[in-house]
């Protein structure tokens, strides 16, 4: 409500304050129509900062309407702006600097243009460090979280920036960035196979934005909900999260908005087997894309062919391979669409083999989980990725290659490892222990006449193909602790240069010095030259881990990751130990052999590692 007596200035000032909570509440067109007319009124006077202030929340309110191309010129033309505003005080006129390098940000990144988002941001955050502008830096922080973690795959690092944006963004009571950060955060953990705690910090997220009463971004937030619940396979609250995202989407009138709705309802209903309803929404879809100018053309083709692959019909199968190819030559396609279409297209070739036992269709399976990892590594998609290992090892069983198989599930733990998803890392492991166990059922296979067909039941190739498919994450069983028997250090040549029993029972000590150092030298060959990093011994694992000029060598009964991970602890304390690492090149070099009384620190570290279990390792609680 404008007050009498009050100056242009300060009556700009106070639209201004109107207009921010309208774009929290989510009003963009009641936003833009009425900065429109402050700004054609504010040609009559000065232009000053508020004008500028001004031309940036009407930027952000046209990216929330998808008008991407009036939100850059609304920058540029606010930037401009600025450039003659060199009167003004030295801190505000930097504030606004930092604002713009922000909004500049998020034009890059709607681009696609991901590092120079980030640069952005980055330098908006050292322009507001200067003047205090922690508001400001929350933004930043919260966005480079966004595009680091989903474009880039680098997750907890994307984390650590979200958490600390959110940290400033709640001492100065920003809400809606509150609830921002909430849902990229459960987005990336998510991602990370943590569903059940996605879905509570996402329910935070969502009550925030029912107290700001923006519905645009409950409706974000909600379809965000289903999606984490269809990847836990609960279908029915996945459909009905989503049924209510596009109630209200429908309600706030942007059209875009309701294509994901729509996308994901066809997926779920697919599931679900509930092809009546699909049919449905995507004759929906098709209407909405025809309302967009075609603009959807390829989510919608993209649909169509999911849907028409559930036919029994050849023809509608057909059709839908069709499809698939068709989007797959696209050279413009989303990096998305190309996983889902070649997964789709995968698990179509897939039911042809089981119905032909036609070998060329294994070769074409083969050709596209080639392009498939070289998709997943270029889009930074590495949950696709560790998984494409995951699939390219049941292949490498059906052809009974079996050091193959090992040394790729070797690879997708890596993989998983190395980019924060350590659910996936467990599966792949618990994967590789249980082809251990049955290395000899798979060598007798060798030997056998057994059919491509009949060893596909043993790999469950359409099982992981169809999780990869339908984005399903599935619930790994809890760890267990490994009842540790033996670990020594070997020199790269095989000597042995240290170690300890965990074991009373001294036949199995006889037993290990009584040749088995002959097949640990056989193992060393065998993992660099294929690549593996674990082999059992009937009921016992072998891990070993490089550590140059030394092998680290662990023997143990149980599952490997819990094993694998405190032989990783132990490395890191002995090799960044001066002192100790000093000892262990010594002795190397003189040919001698370590014992404890030479490292006064080794067996209290060796115990509460291995026997005690004290420690904690890599975010995973003592059992």
């Amino acid at each position: 409500e404008q007050k009498e007596g009050l100056n242009h200035y300060d009556k700009a000032s106070c639209h201004l304050l109107q207009y921010q909570i309208l774009f929290w509440q989510g009003e963009y067109k009641e936003l833009i129509k009425h900065a429109k007319q402050t700004y054609k009124e504010s040609g009559e006077w000065e232009k000053n900062l508020v004008t500028v202030d001004n031309l940036l929340i009407m930027t952000n309110a046209l990216v929330g309407l998808y008008r991407f191309d009036e939100a850059s010129d609304l920058i540029k033309q606010g930037e401009e702006l600025l450039k003659t505003l060199t009167q003004e005080l030295p801190k505000d006129y930097k504030h606004r600097e930092a604002s713009i390098a922000r909004f500049k940000g998020n034009v890059y990144e709607l681009n696609l243009e991901f590092d120079l988002a980030v640069e952005h941001f980055e330098h908006s955050i050292a322009l507001s460090e200067e003047i205090g502008a922690t508001k400001e830096i929350a933004k930043s922080l919260i966005q480079i979280g966004w595009v680091i973690g989903i474009y880039n795959g680098e997750l907890d690092r994307a984390l650590d920036y979200v958490k600390r944006g959110m940290i400033l963004a709640k001492e100065n009571n920003m809400k809606f960035y509150s609830a921002h950060g909430l849902n990229i955060m459960a987005s990336l953990l998510s991602i990370k196979g943590e569903n059940d705690r996605s879905i509570l910090i996402f329910e935070k997220s969502l009550t925030i934005f029912k107290e700001l009463k923006n519905k645009v971004r409950m409706a974000s937030v909600l379809n965000n909900i289903g999606e984490a619940y269809r990847k836990k396979g609960d279908l029915d609250r996945a459909l009905e999260c989503l049924e209510q995202s596009l109630a209200l989407g429908n309600e706030v009138g942007i059209l875009e908005k309701g294509v994901l709705k729509y996308d994901y309802l066809i997926q779920i209903l697919v599931e679900k087997g509930d092809l009546d309803r699909a049919q449905q929404y995507l004759h929906d879809l098709e209407e909405l894309n025809n309302q967009l100018k075609g603009k959807y053309n390829l989510m919608y083709l993209l649909d169509k062919a999911i849907v028409l692959k559930t036919s029994l019909r050849t023809r509608d199968r057909g059709k839908a391979e069709e499809i698939f190819v068709q989007l797959l030559e696209n050279e413009n396609l989303d990096y998305e669409f190309l996983l889902r279409a070649l997964l789709n297209l995968c698990e179509l070739l897939l039911s042809e083999f089981q119905m032909t036992g036609d070998l060329e269709v294994i070769e074409e399976i083969d050709s596209l989980i080639v392009r498939l990892l070289d998709i997943a590594e270029k889009s930074h998609s590495y949950w696709i990725m560790g998984e494409t290992y995951l699939l390219e090892t049941k292949l490498a069983l059906l052809s009974l290659d079996l050091n193959k198989a090992r040394r790729l599930l070797t690879q997708g733990q890596e993989i998983a490892e190395r980019y924060g998803l350590k659910l996936l890392a467990i599966k792949i492991s618990n994967e590789h222990d249980e082809l251990l166990k049955q290395l000899n059922m798979w060598e007798n296979l060798k030997e056998s006449t057994s059919s491509l067909k009949e060893r596909m039941e043993f790999t469950r190739l359409s099982e992981q193909i169809e999780n990869m498919t339908r984005r399903r994450h599935i619930e790994v069983p809890g760890l267990l602790n490994e009842d540790p028997v033996f670990l020594f250090i070997v020199s790269e040549g095989g000597r042995p240069i240290f170690s300890i029993s965990f074991e009373e029972n001294q036949s199995f000590e006889d037993y290990l010095f009584g040749g088995f150092f002959t097949a640990i030298n056989s193992f060393v060959d065998e993992k660099f030259s294929e690549g593996l990093d674990r082999v059992s011994f009937g009921e016992h694992t072998l891990l070993m881990n490089s550590l140059s000029p030394f092998f680290i060598c662990y023997i143990f009964k149980g599952q490997s990751y819990v094993a694998q991970q405190r032989v990783r602890y132990f490395i890191d304390k002995i090799q960044n130990d001066e002192q100790v690492w000093q000892i262990f090149t010594h002795f190397n070099n003189l040919n001698r052999e370590i014992e404890l009384k030479d490292i006064p620190s080794l067996e209290p570290l060796i115990n509460e590692i291995f026997m005690d279990k004290t420690i904690l390792l890599n975010g995973l609680k003592n059992n």
